[in-house]
């Protein structure tokens, strides 16, 4: 990223910021009303969703897209021209750095910027400042290790799941590098994954809500809270319709627009997580509007107990009991019928792999007996953890059920 990215984006932010409600509203309808124009003429699929869109229009009018009918549908997804995003992308860099350290810090470090996530969606190189690597999610861990070594990046960003692989190789002393500022999004962040990150890289770590489909929503604040990069990113509560809620109506959709993201255009796109807004102000001071993400509708999965019976287990339930087995780096659950599961194992000793998974099997039956639920088998897959071909996500849990 160039220093002058960088100042031009922190003069951008300090704008922004002393903006009154009514001129922030200005701006975003500007830069909406910009966006749906360069889309209907430069990507195909929402050329012709738009074909019967007026030249005049409000927010309201544009028609909201599913997020899984975006994902089906790549090869009309993009766009024949796209806009590098630069300055919004060193304004999401400034934001982070108001809760992390002075920029200069940053400049001082030589700017290296990497990211591990998918090659696909909003992970484009042109989509991010010119001294970011990307790395892929689906590399070994070696060779990651070994490129993130040369790098010395001074800012990371990645999933969850992969930094807590990066950490354990960083107690094994076979990574090196101490970026000032690690960004995890697109999975969860446990506190326990927090502390540990910040005791072994010893520098700060911070939460985003992001996806390489919408990019990056929101960013964490020093009161661990979410606040939404509201001039560049717009979210909306509707109803089943997509048009606006009324006051006090429970919203049945919530949909993102990304006004800086032209080589996938995310334009009133559903999202799959359920988003809480809140009212009250952030005792931070900062004055953009925050939310907290609540479980999405994935992260149950429904057992049966009985011939008429059923119960909801959390996934993160099988993470509490799965992570302190000793030598078990990572796990995959496969459901199949009747209950029958098959576990993927990521170990570091591949001799004791059998002795892993004995510990695994009896601590997965005693958790699920007290559940009420029976297992019908549970075997040993060959695979390890396999990642999300298209986004580069790691599901813990997958239910494979007819």
């Amino acid at each position: 990223m160039e220093e002058t990215d960088l100042k031009e984006s922190i003069n951008l932010v300090k704008k922004y910021n002393k903006m009154t409600p009514k001129e922030r509203d200005q701006i975003k309808r500007q830069r909406f009303y910009a966006m749906v124009t360069f889309a209907r003429k430069h990507n195909p699929l929402y050329a012709k969703l738009y074909e019967n869109l007026g030249v005049n229009f409000f927010m309201r009018d544009v028609p909201y897209v599913e997020r899984d009918f975006l994902l089906s549908n790549k090869d009309i997804w993009q766009s024949d021209e796209v806009i590098p995003s630069f300055i919004p992308q060193a304004i999401n860099t400034v934001r982070s750095f108001t809760f992390a350290s002075d920029y200069r810090r940053f400049l001082l470090h030589g700017s290296r910027y990497v990211i591990i996530s998918s090659s696909d969606g909003a992970l484009q190189q042109a989509a991010w400042p010119k001294s970011t690597t990307v790395l892929s999610v689906f590399l070994p861990i070696e060779e990651m290790t070994k490129q993130l070594n040369e790098l010395r990046p001074a800012f990371l960003w990645a999933y969850p799941s992969t930094l807590e692989k990066l950490l354990e190789q960083k107690r094994l002393g076979r990574l090196s590098i101490k970026p000032i500022l690690i960004i995890a999004g697109g999975e969860a962040l446990t506190d326990e994954l927090r502390a540990s990150l910040i005791d072994a890289f010893e520098g700060t770590v911070q939460a985003t809500y992001s996806s390489a489909e919408f990019g990056l929503v929101a960013s964490e604040c020093q009161m661990g809270h979410l606040h939404v990069n509201d001039d560049w990113i717009i979210l909306e509560q509707a109803d089943e319709k997509g048009k606006p809620c009324a006051e006090g109506e429970k919203p049945q959709k919530i949909l993102i627009t990304n006004m800086y993201k032209t080589d996938y255009p995310v334009i009133r796109m559903t999202l799959p997580d359920n988003i809480r807004f809140h009212d009250k102000a952030c005792p931070c001071g900062n004055t953009s509007p925050w939310i907290s993400i609540t479980s999405a509708k994935d992260d149950t999965i429904l057992f049966k107990t009985g011939s008429d019976t059923s119960i909801e287990i959390h996934t993160d339930e099988f993470s509490d009991i799965l992570k302190d087995i000793p030598g078990l780096n990572g796990y995959q659950i496969v459901l199949y019928a009747n209950n029958n599961i098959s576990l993927r194992m990521d170990v570091e000793d591949k001799e004791a792999r059998g002795i892993i998974f004995l510990q695994a099997e009896q601590t997965l039956r005693r958790f699920l007996k007290e559940k009420g639920v029976t297992a019908s088998a549970i075997t040993m897959d060959a695979d390890t953890p396999l990642r999300n071909e298209q986004n580069g996500k790691l599901k813990n849990i997958l239910d494979c059920r007819p």
